[in-house]
C-alpha cells in the first residue's frame, strides 16, 4: 500500500514553451463509420410528415421502419409511443439524403413513452451524418418522459452560434436524456429507484458542435433525492443501467461537454473527442467531461482539449475506472475528483485511475480530495506542467509509478504543438509503469488502441511508445 507515495518521479525544471491552442482545428473522428448508400423512401414502412407521430395511433409495428424524408422541411418533431421489442426494434432513419430539422424555438426532436427502437442516420451516400438538427431554444434532441431502451447514431447537431454564445438563439443541450422526477412526482418518491428504471442507451458516432448548454446531457442528477419545484413530497431521479457513450465529437459547447449522471451500473464512456469546452465560462457546468453523481463504471480512450473548466470532473459513486484518457489545455484542474453533497457511495468500492496523460492545465494537473467509496488507486499517470499545482490532495490514495513534472522537454513528447502527446524514445515514461492488469484486466490497450504493454514494461501515460 502506497496511501503517502503519490509521486514517483518529480522534474524540478521548468519550460516556457509556448503551447499552440488547438480548439479551432478540425475535430478528431474517432468513428469508424463511413457513408452508406442513399437509403430510398420507398423502403419506409412509415413517412414522418408533419409535428407529432404516436406510434398507437398509427399501428406502428414491432421491427418497422420510420422515415424522416429529405424532401420534407421539419421544424419540430414529436414521436410518442413507438414501442418496439428487444427482438425486434423500431429504426427511425433518414431517407432519400440528409434530413434537415430546424426549429424556432422549445426544441427540435423529441421523443416520449417510447421503448425498443434506434435512431440512425446511416440512409445517406455523401455524409457521416444523416441528420441535421438545430433549435433555439431547448433541447435539440430530448429522449424524455418514460422513453428508455434505444440507440442514436450519426447526427449532427449544429447550434446556430458559434462557439455556443449570444444570449438567444444558441439553444441548450445537444441530447438530453431523462425523465425528470416531475413527470409523475407521486411515482418518482420511490427512494429505491426500481419503480422506473431507464435502462439500455446507446449514443455513438454522433457530432455535435456549437451548443449553448452541454452536448450531453444524461440523467437528472440529484441522486440524494431533492423536492422538485412541481412535487409536493421529496423525489428521486430514475436511475440508467447499461449505457454506452462513445465515438461521438463534440466542440464548442457551452456548458459541459458531456455530463452524466445516475448511471449507476453498467456505465461505459469511451473513445469520444471534447474540443472547445465551457466557452460560456459559468463555474460548474464547464467542464469538459463531467461524471457526477451517482455514476459507476468505466471512462476510458477519451481526448479532451481546451476549455474553461476541469478537463475530466469527478463525483462518482464507486466502482469506476479511468484509463487511457488524454487530457490537454483545461482552464482549471486537468483531473478533478471532488465530492458532492448529492452523492452517494459504495462502501467497499473501489476507483481506479491508471495510464491517463494530462497536460497544461490550468490551475492543477490531478486533484482528488474526499475519502468516501472505498480504496483509490493511482497509477501510470502522465501529469505534465500545470498553472498552480501539479498535483493536490485530500483523500487518502494508493499511488505509484506516476510522474508529475513542470519540465515539459524531459518527458519526450512527439509534438506538443500539434498536440500529439505520443512519447519520443528516451522518455521517462517508457518501460517504468507499473502492471496494472491485476487491477483491471481492461487494459490490454493504450489510447490508440495498440497493445500493451509493448516492452518490459507498462509505459507511463495513455500512450506505448511505438
Amino acid at each position: 500500500m502506497y496511501s503517502h507515495s503519490l509521486i514517483l518521479i518529480v522534474f524540478v525544471l521548468t519550460s516556457l514553451v509556448n503551447v499552440k491552442e488547438n480548439a479551432n482545428q478540425p475535430p478528431i473522428m474517432p468513428s469508424d463509420e463511413t457513408p452508406g448508400e442513399v437509403f430510398p423512401c420507398s423502403k419506409c414502412d412509415h413517412i414522418i410528415r408533419g409535428y407529432r407521430t404516436d406510434g398507437g395511433l398509427i399501428n406502428v409495428k414491432p421491427g418497422q421502419i420510420i422515415c424522416f424524408d429529405a424532401a420534407i422541411r421539419y421544424e419540430k418533431a414529436v414521436l410518442s409511443y413507438i414501442k418496439g421489442t428487444k427482438e425486434k426494434p423500431i429504426t427511425i432513419r433518414n431517407c432519400g439524403g440528409v434530413v434537415t430539422i430546424s426549429s424556432p424555438k422549445s426544441f427540435a426532436l423529441k421523443f416520449e413513452h417510447s421503448e425498443h427502437f434506434k435512431l440512425l442516420g446511416d440512409g445517406v451516400a455523401d455524409s457521416t451524418y444523416g441528420f441535421r438538427i438545430s433549435t433555439k431554444s431547448g433541447f435539440f434532441v430530448s429522449l424524455e418522459e418514460f422513453t428508455t431502451d434505444f440507440e442514436i447514431a450519426r447526427l449532427e447537431i449544429a447550434g446556430g452560434n458559434p462557439n455556443g454564445l449570444g444570449e438567444t438563439g444558441a439553444g441548450f443541450a445537444g441530447i438530453g436524456i431523462k425523465t425528470s422526477p416531475y413527470q409523475d412526482c407521486a411515482l418518482f418518491t420511490d427512494s429505491t429507484r426500481q419503480a422506473w428504471i431507464m435502462r439500455n442507451v446507446s449514443v455513438h458516432d454522433n457530432y455535435i458542435h456549437d451548443t449553448g448548454g452541454e452536448g450531453m446531457y444524461i440523467g437528472h442528477g440529484f441522486y440524494k433525492g431533492r423536492k422538485e419545484p412541481k412535487c409536493p413530497a421529496k423525489t428521486y431521479s430514475h436511475s440508467i443501467k447499461g449505457l454506452r457513450v462513445y465515438n461521438n465529437v463534440i466542440a464548442n459547447t457551452g456548458f459541459d461537454g458531456i455530463q452524466i449522471k445516475n448511471a449507476d451500473e453498467d456505465c461505459e464512456i469511451y473513445n469520444n473527442t471534447i474540443r472547445n469546452y465551457g466557452t460560456r465560462n459559468k463555474g460548474a457546468q464547464n467542464e469538459g467531461l463531467f461524471i457526477g453523481e451517482g455514476v459507476t463504471g468505466k471512462v476510458y480512450n477519451n481526448f479532451v482539449d481546451t476549455g474553461t473548466g476541469h478537463g475530466i470532473s469527478f463525483q462518482g459513486m464507486g466502482n469506476n475506472e479511468f484509463f487511457n484518457n488524454v487530457v490537454l489545455n483545461a482552464g482549471a484542474d486537468g483531473f478533478n475528483g471532488s465530492g458532492s453533497t448529492m452523492a452517494v457511495y459504495i462502501p467497499d468500492g473501489y476507483f481506479m485511475i491508471f495510464n491517463n496523460t494530462i497536460y497544461n492545465s490550468g490551475e492543477d494537473g490531478f486533484v482528488f480530495f474526499h475519502n468516501h467509496g472505498g480504496k483509490k488507486f493511482v497509477m501510470n499517470n502522465l501529469v505534465v506542467k500545470a498553472g498552480h499545482k501539479l498535483t493536490s490532495r485530500g483523500g487518502i490514495l494508493d499511488s505509484c509509478n506516476n510522474i508529475f513534472t513542470q519540465d515539459i522537454s524531459r518527458v519526450r513528447f512527439k509534438n506538443i504543438l500539434q498536440a500529439d502527446l505520443r512519447l519520443r524514445p528516451g522518455s521517462p515514461a517508457i518501460n517504468r509503469g507499473a502492471d496494472v492488469r491485476k487491477f483491471c484486466k481492461d487494459i490490454s490497450f493504450d489510447f490508440l488502441k495498440n497493445p500493451r504493454p509493448k516492452g518490459k514494461a507498462f509505459d507511463i501515460g495513455a500512450y506505448e511508445m511505438e
